[in-house]
């Protein structure tokens, strides 16, 4: 999952940055109105958290317009410090799907966002030409099915699910029972198999970090 922060204080994006990339989420920061619409229009977001006021101007209005144009399933929510009832309904009346108070618990705004993630999620994505049904869990190349094996499509739907960088040790738990019998170079190996399947691009190596499918 991509998420874009947009906030004119620079320590709490860089801090709001580190702790959910560790999630396993991708995220992006703006602190200025008009970088927030750079990035707006240069990447699909499945969130928007978004602060009302930028050096003391309330843009939230302006910017709940901008990124609904661009994407009308785009989730927002406000993380603020204008946090009256009034405030909050003004909130919401604009069109975020979402309201949190500053200051803020990073355990509750992880719960939100991945709440938000879920109310919003798509049921099928198009990847590099590939038509991907996220409930049934199927893929489609041209119109016809792409057959994987057991491991293959475990691994991929793991990676697609995370949204993030994944390791390889994560890969190894979360398809075996005895991932200590199991060496990275297996995982390179599934890795490997499943470009030659798909697409050599769709699933992007980190180096020393993982693997990854941008979506």
């Amino acid at each position: 999952m991509r998420i874009l922060i947009a906030d004119d204080e620079k320590e709490l994006l860089a801090l709001l940055a580190r702790s959910l990339t560790q999630t396993g989420w991708i995220i992006d920061t703006a602190s200025e109105v008009d970088e927030v619409k750079h990035y707006l229009d240069g990447y699909h977001y499945e969130i928007l958290i978004l602060d009302r006021t930028f050096h003391g101007i309330d843009a939230s209005y302006e910017l709940i317009r901008y990124a609904k144009r661009k994407n009308t399933q785009q989730s927002i929510l406000i993380l603020s410090a204008l946090g009256s009832i009034d405030d909050k309904v003004q909130g919401l009346e604009m069109g975020a799907d979402d309201y949190m108070e500053k200051p803020f618990d990073l355990k509750e705004l992880r719960a939100r966002i991945g709440a938000l993630g879920r109310r919003f999620s798509p049921k099928t994505l198009l990847l590099e030409g590939f038509e991907i049904d996220l409930e049934r869990q199927t893929i489609l190349g041209e119109g016809h099915p792409i057959v994987l094996s057991k491991n293959e499509h475990a691994c991929f739907f793991y990676l697609l699910g995370r949204g993030g960088v994944v390791s390889r040790e994560d890969i190894m738990d979360a398809l075996y029972d005895n991932p200590q019998n199991i060496t990275p170079n297996a995982i390179d190996e599934l890795i490997a198999r499943l470009r030659k399947k798909l697409s050599k691009t769709l699933i992007k190596t980190i180096k020393t970090r993982g693997y990854l499918i941008a979506n």
